[in-house]
Order: structure tokens, then C-alpha cells, then sequence
């Protein structure tokens, strides 16, 4: 075992911030079969998903929706690793998640007793302020069987932990910005700006993100952080945000303004993993910062 490698992961000033995220199960308003799926002992709900039942669920932000999936391996050689698909559909906004299926042992039906179910995976969609309806769908010709569990951000999840702020390994420009009475460094991940960090989980891993606006820009602004993790899609996160009041740049940027700071999270599951950001929209750029609780510090690698 060894520890985190400080030369690598550089952490910064300790600051109070709203901690990792509490969830609560939400029912979808529309989805297929409902299924009992034991995990370790306990029954949990899961709906199913397949070309003919989408699932959805109506849901107010600014909240978290954290997703499990499970590929049903019934069909599949129990070596077989199986990737798919799912489509989601936020208030007209699309993008997809891509994920693995694998037998899991000791998962099952819980009233049959029996079936091949695949490992558990899962995605976050950071839901921004409003009322929004969120759809998941697989392929028109896709023949696969998916089953969903949702859970949403509960009010009780918004406590103090402690944090550090987090240097990435791999930053193409690092710009300071001041905040009321403060100063902050912050990374710019955009098309000529690339941005990657590599953290030991299990931890959540918080960001805070500022679009920046052109002299051509104004009013609200929606824009996508993509996530990859280990070379793979983790999360594509969208948010509707607009001109900051109190975030400036530190040297008097007159080309450049600042949005207000959206948050999101990453759940960064055990062992080492890099993950890399960039913003999906066509000439855009954000500034980035990361925080990491305490508790991660001490995380080891087998």
C-alpha cells in the first residue's frame, strides 16, 4: 500500500464548504416493470428499462440525481463484459452515458431467487435551478434490458465538512480571480485549454465552475462540462448560469467576465483514477476548482 503522493496532487488552504451529497430514493413518474433487486441482503427498487419503456421523473433543482444502472445479463456468457448505452433527455438538452455490464455474484431477483444481473454503475446529472423533466431511453434498436434506481439530493446533505482545495496535474493556464475580499486560483479547461487530475477514491469530488463571458456575451448563459474518467465518459453536466456581481479577474481581464460559481460533484470510486475536463461547447471556456475532503487524504492504493 502507499500513500498519496503529495509531488503529484498538490493541496492547498483548508476551507469549510458544503460536503459530500445525502440521497433519497425518487420514484419516476413513468417507467417499465418494477423489479426487486437484492444487494447484499436488502431489497432494493430498480424499474426497468428498454426500447419500448423509457423511464421519467419530474425533478426541481438546483439538486443532484444520482443514477444506478444494471445491465441485465440473462442473455450473456458469464464472462461476457457487455457496454451500453443510455440516452438522457433534460428539458431538450441531450447527451448519453456509457457504461459496462459484468455478472455481479450474490445479485439477484429478490422474489425469484434467480437471474443474471450485471454490476452496479453509476452517473450523476447535476439538475439545474427550475422544474425539469429528465428521460432516459436506450437505442430504437437496441434489444438490451436495463435497470434503473434514481436518488435525489436530500435537504439534510447540506452540512459542513472539512476540504482542501485541489491543484490538478495538468493545467494549460491557471488564472486568479478575486471573490468580495479574496483571491482564488482557478483552471481554464476550454478547446485551446486542456485540464486533468488524478485523485484516490473512494471520495466526492467537489468543482466549482465560472463560464467565461466574451465582450459578445450576455444575459443567461447555458453551457456542458464534460468529464472523462480514465479515458472513458463519467458525466456531462449542464448549467444555466449567468453574470457574476461579486467574481472578478485579479488583473483587471477587460476582454473577459465572469459568471457565477456553479457547483457540482464527482463520485470518484475506490482506487486511482485521472480524470480530465473540457467544455462541449464551441468556443467556450470555463475556469475550474476543485475540492476534496479530508477524510480522502488518507486513501491508500492496494
Amino acid at each position: 500500500m502507499r500513500k498519496i503522493i503529495i509531488t503529484l496532487i498538490v493541496f492547498s488552504f483548508t476551507s469549510l464548504v458544503f460536503g459530500e451529497p445525502t440521497f433519497t430514493f425518487l420514484k419516476p413518474d413513468k417507467h417499465g416493470k418494477k423489479v426487486e433487486i437484492q444487494v447484499k441482503g436488502k431489497d432494493r427498487t430498480y424499474y426497468r428499462l428498454d426500447k419500448k419503456h423509457p423511464v421519467e421523473v419530474s425533478i426541481e433543482g438546483p439538486t443532484i440525481l444520482k443514477v444506478y444502472s444494471r445491465l441485465d445479463m440473462g442473455k450473456y456468457s458469464p464472462s461476457k463484459k457487455v457496454d451500453y448505452k443510455i440516452y438522457v433527455d433534460d428539458n431538450g438538452e441531450k447527451t448519453h452515458y456509457t457504461r459496462s455490464g459484468e455478472i455481479s455474484k450474490g445479485i439477484e431477483f429478490s422474489r425469484t431467487g434467480e437471474g443474471k444481473i450485471g454490476w452496479s454503475q453509476t452517473f450523476t446529472i447535476d439538475v439545474s435551478e427550475g422544474k425539469h423533466k429528465i428521460r432516459f431511453y436506450l437505442g430504437q434498436k437496441d434489444d438490451k434490458i436495463v435497470y434503473l434506481r434514481l436518488l435525489h439530493e436530500s435537504d439534510s446533505s447540506k452540512k459542513n465538512v472539512e476540504r482542501v482545495a485541489m491543484h490538478p496535474q495538468q493545467f494549460t493556464k491557471m488564472v486568479k480571480i478575486l471573490v468580495k475580499e479574496g483571491e482564488y486560483d482557478y483552471y481554464r479547461a476550454g478547446e485551446a485549454d486542456s485540464l486533468s487530475l488524478k485523485i484516490i477514491g473512494p471520495a466526492t469530488l467537489k468543482v466549482l465552475s465560472r463560464l467565461e463571458y466574451s465582450v459578445v456575451m450576455n444575459g443567461g448563459k447555458k453551457y456542458r462540462i464534460v468529464v472523462n474518467e480514465d479515458g472513458k465518459l463519467k458525466n456531462t453536466f449542464l448549467f444555466s448560469t449567468e453574470l457574476s456581481e461579486v467574481a472578478i479577474y485579479a488583473d483587471n481581464n477587460a476582454e473577459l467576465k465572469l459568471s457565477r460559481g456553479d457547483d457540482f460533484y464527482i463520485e470518484v470510486p475506490k482506487g486511482e483514477h485521472t480524470y480530465k475536463f473540457r467544455v462541449q461547447d464551441h468556443g467556450r471556456s470555463a475556469l475550474l476548482k476543485f475540492y476534496i475532503p479530508i477524510s480522502a487524504l488518507d486513501n491508500t492504493i492496494d
